[in-house]
């Protein structure tokens, strides 16, 4: 087992005869108007739309997260932004997979839906991929089913130091 810095993260690398960790990397995007972008995901087997950070994958050509990052917010929203902080990272099973999900407060500097792309977009069965700015307020948090509770949860002790971030200019 090997640590490697990573853009100010220590990321841990395992030999192949360890388990396999898949890591993930999403944005708590602030957009500087009091809001957070959110990926509000509507799939055709489920009754109940939920919402998600954007990110994704984090893939063998990437760099480092933060490369991971800015690749998945450019094809999931056609968004460039800037990474202020590590928020959390998440440890944790699904679909038989050990995931550690790295959590990351940014500020979006723009987005352009025409430019992204993957096969999310383009496969109905997967559903729909809604770009949604919720409100950074308690009330607004808590109405919607954000994934994970970890997230919503981590949102809501934070909410003061997410609204003074909105403040700053970049």
């Amino acid at each position: 087992m090997a640590f490697r810095a990573c853009g100010g993260i220590a990321v841990l690398s395992k030999s192949k005869s360890e388990r396999v960790i898949n890591q993930r990397v999403r944005a708590i995007l602030l957009t500087g108007r009091g809001s957070a972008l959110l990926i509000k995901r509507v799939k055709p087997h489920k009754r109940l739309p939920y919402w998600v950070a954007p990110g994704g994958g984090v893939e063998s050509r990437d760099s480092d997260l933060i490369a991971a990052l800015e690749r998945e917010l450019f094809e999931e929203l056609g968004a460039r932004a800037i990474v202020l902080d590590t928020a959390f990272v998440l440890e944790h099973y699904k679909a038989g997979k050990q995931l550690e999900e790295h959590f990351f407060v940014c500020m979006l500097q723009d987005y352009d839906l025409s430019k992204r792309y993957g096969p999310e977009f383009t496969d109905p069965a997967r559903g729909e991929y809604i770009p949604q700015e919720v409100p950074l307020d308690a009330l607004a948090l808590c109405r919607i089913n954000i994934k994970t509770q970890q997230l919503r949860d981590w949102m809501l002790r934070n909410l003061d130091s997410l609204r003074d971030l909105q403040r700053l200019r970049f």
